[in-house]
């Protein structure tokens, strides 16, 4: 039976972006195989304190399952960091191993066949302990002028160059992310399996009354929908001007999510729009009121300049909501042709995609059946089955 041991210091992380979902479905899939007897599984993580009462429910449930144990610490971050880098210690599957009273169940000399390393991280693992890495992007690398001072320092220290030729094996959630790898680090490329990420069909799917969350947040009966985080790689400041050259009578515009670092400019953009009274954020929605925004939107629009994946686009189309997304990177792989792929770049390209869908009934219908179909393809049970037969058996 084989050990693994999972990062799960993503799913600390106040707002969930795409990292922290993909660690949270392979974590839980990984877990219900070692609760059927098929492996053992260790989760590490490092916090002075849990943030929420949420992920405090989650470790309990996982703690449950048999054959899973979790080892957390509250270890200053900057100090583990800085003697991790610096020093290779501690060994972090050493602290998991030690003392742990999982460890009467087998020989300790046995130890952590894989460490999972879900994200870009410090970290110091033994060389007896195989490192699967997963590669989500590499958007710091192709697009720095986006990221702030503090985040290009914090990406030079990691040495994200370094971290994936050490590790063993490199999982890239796409094609274009393995790509990336090759052409920008130079990885071989047998050392790279895509792995797609899936998306929760439980959770998005068509509903058939949203009327409490369209309410809660007092939205139209009729408007444009963006999701994602406020930052600069998002290209929202073409959305804005594109959605200014449209006709007045377009649906609203509303661009739900966080704002993340350099969102400024986007703001002065939208001060400065045409159609200002018609465009409206909202920083904060609720995770479980999501899917039912995806029902409510008439189209959803995704003109990203780079994403690893982008789960966004599917999540919508699982929802039954057309998409409008750029045809860079990954989202070609994820949308292929049930969605309309524009240039990024050019704001008429994207002002003549809206203002074509929402006029056309037949590709309106075409896209949604397509989207539809296209959502299905991409399944976390999928995923956690591909990791396991793929990798763990093979590797």
């Amino acid at each position: 039976m084989k050990t693994i041991a999972i990062d799960i210091r993503p799913l600390l992380e106040k707002n969930w972006g795409g990292v922290s979902w993909f660690t949270y479905y392979l974590t839980d899939g990984l877990t219900k195989q070692a609760a059927q007897g098929n492996l053992r599984v260790f989760l590490f993580y490092n916090q002075k304190a849990l943030l929420n009462n949420s992920t405090v429910r989650l470790l309990k449930k996982w703690r449950a399952r048999q054959n899973v144990k979790i080892k957390g610490y509250k270890l200053p971050n900057k100090i583990l960091n800085l003697t991790m880098r610096l020093l290779n210690y501690p060994r972090i599957d050493d602290l998991l191993m030690i003392k742990h009273a999982f460890v009467k169940s087998f020989q300790l000399r046995q130890g952590i066949d894989y460490f999972i390393l879900s994200n870009l991280s410090f970290i110091a693992l033994s060389d007896k302990t195989k490192r699967i890495a997963i590669c989500h992007d590499l958007s710091f690398k192709i697009f720095p002028e986006f990221f702030t001072v503090r985040q290009k320092i914090w990406h030079k220290m990691i040495n994200p160059r370094e971290f994936y030729r050490k590790a063993d094996k490199i999982l890239a959630v796409s094609q274009n992310t393995k790509q990336d790898l090759i052409d920008l680090y130079k990885i071989d490329a047998d050392k790279i399996t895509v792995l797609y990420p899936g998306i929760d069909h439980t959770r998005f799917k068509i509903i058939d009354n949203c009327t409490a969350v369209q309410n809660k947040y007092h939205l139209p009966d009729n408007f444009i929908l963006f999701v994602g985080t406020l930052e600069p790689r998002k290209n929202l400041e073409t959305l804005i001007e594109a959605y200014d050259l449209c006709e007045s009578g377009m649906p609203n515009l509303i661009i739900a999510g966080p704002e993340g670092w350099k969102f400024d400019r986007i703001y002065r953009f939208w001060i400065k729009a045409k159609h200002k009274p018609k465009i409206r954020f909202i920083n904060q929605i609720d995770d479980a009121d999501l899917p039912a925004l995806y029902n409510l939107a008439r189209i959803f629009v995704y003109p990203s300049f780079y994403e690893g994946f982008g789960f966004p686009p599917l999540e919508s189309m699982a929802c039954g909501t057309p998409v409008i997304a750029g045809h860079g990177s990954s989202l070609p792989e994820v949308i292929g042709n049930a969605g309309l792929l524009i240039d990024p770049f050019n704001i008429a390209d994207l002002a003549y995609a809206m203002e074509r869908l929402l006029s056309n009934q037949k590709l309106y219908d075409t896209l949604k059946t397509k989207g539809l179909e296209k959502a299905g393809e991409f399944r976390w049970e999928k995923t956690v089955n591909q990791f396991l037969i793929n990798l763990i058996s093979n590797f």
